[in-house]
């Protein structure tokens, strides 16, 4: 992996998350900006949003003419292809972007995924805010919000300044130093980077690097043959982090023993829903026994 960033922000049109309608795009060589882009998208659904009218003012009858996400795809692929891509909310933007491939039977890109919004949790802790336009004013930074070339080029000039200010010359070196993995996407695989709220825990943590949950997302479901406190804190003493939600950013999914056929083959466990949901998308999730788990928490790389 190169030292080439790709910082990026799009806009969608409305509720599919398939509809970009914008996208912005910030090269980074050596914490240099070397190159823009910037491009409106005309989606598949052009319905009409008022929310997301209001944040980004692009209107669908302004789309008409615009290229499709396949031909502007054409233009910027090799700026997603064998590179480190950045945004300030990787999770939501990714979610996107991996809904239009899918829409239009593009493969996805193979790439290495990194956040802002993580990274600043680590760099300034003791914020209380950490949406980017009070992140860019604390750095000096001035620029028009939700404009989607101005958003990347924000974020952008933010992880340089987080290198700078942490006296590293790489965002590899960035990662290093807080001990975060950077998030993975490849054909048919998709493994996200930690989420902002989850970061904060990696600056008091004991880090287990050579254990098989090191920085693993758990989530439990079902009932446990133990208190779920007690699989929580085993979980943190092998440097996993325990989630009480499914997300985009789970790895494991454990269900209780008690029960454990009906909860994970039955048609009402919610959590069980969406982690099959989310496999079925390409994510790096397992389900898996309980009695399984407590093997895996002894289990070293």
């Amino acid at each position: 992996m190169s030292d080439r960033i790709t910082v990026f922000d799009i806009e969608v049109l409305n509720q599919d998350p398939a509809s970009i309608c914008a996208i912005g795009i910030v090269e980074v060589v050596d914490t240099e900006i070397v190159s823009t882009y910037y491009s409106l998208i005309k989606p598949k659904n052009l319905s009409y949003d008022s929310y997301r009218y209001k944040v980004h003012q692009i209107k669908p009858k302004s789309l008409y003419k615009e290229k499709t996400f396949c031909e502007v795809w054409q233009d910027i692929k090799e700026y997603f292809e064998h590179t480190i891509v950045v945004s300030h909310d990787i999770q939501g933007d990714m979610m996107n972007l991996r809904a239009a491939c899918k829409q239009n039977k593009i493969p996805y890109p193979q790439l290495k995924m990194s956040c802002t919004n993580v990274l600043a949790h680590l760099v300034y802790p003791q914020l209380h805010k950490y949406n980017l336009k009070e992140l860019s004013q604390m750095i000096g930074f001035e620029f028009q919000a939700h404009q989607a070339l101005d958003d990347a080029l924000a974020c952008a000039q933010l992880l340089i300044e987080m290198m700078k200010h942490e006296n590293c010359e790489n965002i590899l070196e960035l990662h290093q130093k807080f001990h975060l993995d950077f998030g993975e996407m490849k054909e048919n695989y998709y493994r996200n980077i930690i989420s902002a709220e989850v970061a904060p825990q990696l600056l008091n943590m004991v880090q287990r690097e050579d254990a098989l949950l090191y920085h693993q997302s758990v989530c439990f479901t079902g009932k446990l043959s133990m208190p779920k406190e007690i699989l929580e804190e085993k979980t943190k003493q092998v440097s996993g982090l325990p989630s009480h939600q499914v997300s985009t950013q789970t790895n494991y999914l454990v269900i209780g023993k008690e029960g454990y056929h009906k909860v994970r083959f039955g048609k009402e466990n919610k959590k069980v829903k969406k982690a099959l949901q989310l496999m079925k998308q390409g994510q790096d999730l397992r389900i898996v026994h309980e009695s399984e788990y407590l093997k895996l928490l002894e289990t070293k790389k």
